[in-house]
């Protein structure tokens, strides 16, 4: 049985687990209480920090920033800023414009970054910090996201969303009379974020029956607890206790944790997340404005737990078929060369447009479509299947999310957030190739069931 932590136990841990790995994360410090700003100066002081540079937006520096500079001042400390143009309709983007502009006036002497945010502005501030050799800290508006204090910056790159290595805050400050006062929309896209989670673990557990994956229980156990702990919370958040607001906090600062004990952001990214990425750069070539990530999450979440209740009253596939037909493609010659190559190829060029290059060249690099990892994957599948309907049938039922999502007036159908039913079905066919990452949208397509299951989610959320 997996070691259960408490949130402080794991603030700035490092220790050897029953998984045979060290898990080490540079997340240290977290000050989440009333009144937290005022600790601010005296963290600088601890940190050593003479000049930092404060990165936020219009929306965070009215809600936050305007009074970080104020705190900073009246002690006396030195700082640059730079305070980027919110659009007037949906979020700021984290692509190369927004990444361009604080580059471009970062300060050469400064010794510390600060991001004064939650998604956009903390990606921008963690991933300038990597990249200039800086320490980071993030002073959060709004607990609406995960990876607070992940070791990664997802940011847009040619309108394809790609993970980069970037620096996890030494420190995270979050004062409860701001996060108290967070839009409904934003503390909803934190719970998205957090619930999530219970398909991204049925995701990583599925990997690890299929392909034999790295899986820790110990990781797991982390983000189980957050789970069930924001499950609790999100029932009673529309009455934005403290209490409440910090539990979603842990939550979110926890999924940071874990991600930087996997390595990787396996532990709080699935299926979910993939196919609120797709969205996300569809709107992007559209230039419609950008939707909260949680937002999108909680959608996603909804869609691939259906999928995964529907797995789990499956009949058993025609395996020998499957893998008859996978032998047969093998034969053809290299997969590269291949008729099946040219026409996927041809698809995602109308379907990723300007970002279709990375994703033909993730597929040329990886080959996860090729029938001889086909073949391979198939007849780990056919082994496991008993287990992978027991483990489909641990996720929880989809209505169960969309009743809580429901309950605090966030969106739970694509539909909602201007998604149209064609970008549904294009997200639910291929946001698995943004990623070399093993989902159930994989396994679906591996026994031929991703076309069935797509019809059957088309009739119910388009």
């Amino acid at each position: 049985m997996a070691r259960e932590f408490t949130t402080n136990e794991l603030i700035g841990a490092s220790f050897g687990c029953e998984c045979g790995r060290t898990h080490s994360t540079r997340f240290s410090r977290m000050i989440v209480e009333k009144g937290a700003l005022e600790k601010l100066p005296g963290l600088l002081k601890e940190l050593g920090s003479k000049k930092p540079y404060i990165i936020c937006d219009t929306h965070t520096h009215e809600a936050c920033g305007a009074e970080v500079f104020r705190v900073l001042a009246a002690a006396g400390q030195n700082f640059e800023k730079i305070i980027l143009e919110s659009p007037e309709e949906g979020d700021l983007p984290a692509d190369e414009l927004s990444f361009g502009r604080v580059c471009m006036a970062f300060p050469k002497d400064c010794d510390l970054v600060i991001s004064v945010g939650a998604g956009t502005i903390n990606d921008l501030g963690r991933y300038a910090s990597y990249i200039t050799g800086r320490d980071f800290i993030l002073v959060l508006t709004a607990p609406s996201m995960d990876g607070a204090v992940s070791g990664v910056a997802p940011l847009i790159q040619n309108h394809l969303k790609i993970t980069f290595p970037a620096h996890a805050p030494v420190a995270l400050v979050g004062d409860l009379d701001i996060l108290s006062k967070a839009p409904m929309k934003m503390l909803s896209a934190g719970v998205g974020d957090i619930l999530g989670k219970y398909n991204c673990l049925t995701d990583w557990r599925l990997s690890a029956l299929v392909n034999g994956e790295y899986h820790c229980a110990t990781i797991e156990g982390i983000m189980r607890s957050a789970i069930d702990k924001t499950m609790q919370a999100a029932r009673k958040l529309t009455e934005r206790s403290e209490d409440d607001i910090r539990t979603l906090t842990e939550g979110l600062v926890l999924s940071g944790i874990a991600m930087d004990f996997a390595g990787n952001s396996r532990p709080a990214s699935g299926a979910e997340h993939h196919i609120s990425h797709f969205f996300e750069m569809q709107f992007l070539f559209d230039g419609i404005p950008a939707i909260l990530h949680g937002t999108k999450v909680g959608i996603g979440t909804v869609i691939m737990l259906r999928l995964y209740n529907e797995l789990a009253k499956m009949p058993r596939p025609d395996f020998e078929a499957l893998k008859a037909a996978a032998r047969a493609k093998a034969e053809k010659g290299p997969y590269l060369e291949s008729e099946e190559f040219a026409a996927w190829k041809a698809e995602m060029q109308k379907v990723y447009r300007g970002a279709a290059p990375m994703v033909i060249a993730l597929e040329e690099k990886a080959q996860k479509n090729a029938p001889e990892r086909l073949l391979k994957r198939l007849e780990s599948t056919e082994k496991h299947w008993d287990d992978i309907l027991s483990l489909a049938k641990t996720a929880p039922a989809s209505e169960e999310i969309e009743a809580v999502l429901e309950g605090l007036g966030a969106p739970v159908r694509p539909d909602q957030v201007g998604v149209c039913p064609h970008y549904v079905e294009e997200g639910i066919l291929h946001c698995k190739e943004l990623r070399d990452r093993y989902t159930i949208l994989q396994l679906l397509w591996d026994i031929d069931m991703l076309v069935p299951m797509k019809d059957l989610l088309m009739r119910e959320f388009a």
